[in-house]
């Protein structure tokens, strides 16, 4: 057979590639290989140049989560008949990322959340993601969603201080919820946490094994997963995938030096293809974090910009916007600017018209 072999974006520091062989079978199928062949067959190479420790890339909450201010509860809604089903994408922007901080990484007022919340539902979005439970999350930012009829990817963030902290998190969205699951699409837990070194990928296995028992009982009967790069998933498929309702990653173009603004969307829908061979007989995935810098320095042919942007998000939309979250809102001045100084600049929510 012929060796077909696909590069991956797996970090903002490495690129890796792997090389499937197809084995002849008598029926097509919509997945290219199992997960054991994928390991057995495309071990996943490091970078010809060692990188250095993973940094705390697209760590979608500011250092104050160590110490979460607890959302205000408002009162309990009616009960859901939520029903577990794939989230319901289509058209060329599905969902869009949201964190509710300022540029110096404090928290927004609520009403400036419910705001920004119902601009992004103005924009023509289905969804829209959370990352965490604080700053108003939930009491502000979930709940504008329900009422302009966004669905919701909430999100339990785990920080570089480890799952222990994570945990009330889970309380969080149980006490927010009160039994009324309307509109939530799915639950993350975590995101590139792995990949961040935050926790092992058999920590991470168990914490949403323990999440998804808690939200069973409280009446969720949702998809619950959690988020890495494509080769870090790929990497953890065994420890992961059997604890994932759904196989999702988060594609960034950028961060593959051979990936141009004009090739950003055919490589993320490549990415996605590639994703249904991971977890074997989850083949409805997603992409819950991609998008292009407006600014910062070169990573080989990925040039940020703000026409580079313009033209990568145009690409990608084309492509594969209907099963990708936009990443993000607005430009997250509170970061630090990382690697080619672009961490801060993947704002985009301008280049969505009303």
């Amino acid at each position: 057979p012929v060796e077909n072999t696909t590069t991956i974006q797996s970090t903002s520091y490495q690129t890796a590639t792997i090389i499937i062989t197809p084995t002849p079978v008598a029926e097509p199928t919509t997945s290219s290989a199992s997960a054991s062949e994928i390991h057995s067959n495309a071990p996943v190479q490091a970078a010809a140049h060692p990188a250095p420790p993973p940094p705390k890339k697209h760590a979608s909450s500011p250092a104050e989560h160590k110490s979460q201010p607890r959302p205000h509860r408002g009162s309990k809604p009616p009960p859901s008949s939520h029903h577990s089903k794939p989230p319901t994408t289509g058209g060329n922007q599905w969902a869009m990322t949201y964190s509710p901080y300022t540029s110096s990484g404090g928290c927004k007022s609520p009403s400036d959340v419910s705001s920004d919340v119902a601009t992004i539902a103005a924009k023509g979005f289905s969804s829209i993601r959370l990352y965490s439970t604080d700053c108003s999350s939930l009491s502000a930012g979930a709940s504008a969603a329900r009422s302009h009829h966004l669905n919701i990817v909430l999100g339990v963030y785990i920080s570089d201080s480890g799952i222990s902290v994570a945990r009330p998190q889970i309380h969080d969205i149980v006490s927010w919820a009160a039994g009324n699951w309307e509109g939530v699409e799915m639950i993350v837990i975590g995101n590139e946490a792995v990949f961040n070194q935050f926790c092992s990928a058999a920590e991470l296995a168990s914490f949403i094994s323990e999440a998804k028992t808690a939200f069973a009982a409280a009446g969720y009967t949702g998809p619950v997963t959690t988020t890495e790069t494509v080769a870090s998933l790929t990497e953890n498929a065994d420890t992961l995938c059997p604890v994932m309702d759904i196989a999702v990653a988060n594609v960034h173009p950028f961060f593959n030096p051979t990936v141009s603004a004009e090739t950003a969307g055919t490589f993320v829908a490549s990415q996605l293809e590639l994703l249904k061979t991971v977890c074997p007989g989850k083949e409805d995935v997603l992409n819950l974090e991609t998008g292009w810098p407006s600014r910062g320095s070169n990573n080989g042919l990925a040039v940020p910009g703000t026409w580079e942007q313009e033209v990568a998000i145009k690409g990608i939309r084309e492509h594969a916007g209907g099963k990708s979250a936009f990443f993000s809102w607005v430009d997250d001045g509170w970061k630090e600017e990382g690697e080619w100084g672009v961490e801060r600049w993947f704002g985009c929510g301008q280049l969505f018209g009303e």
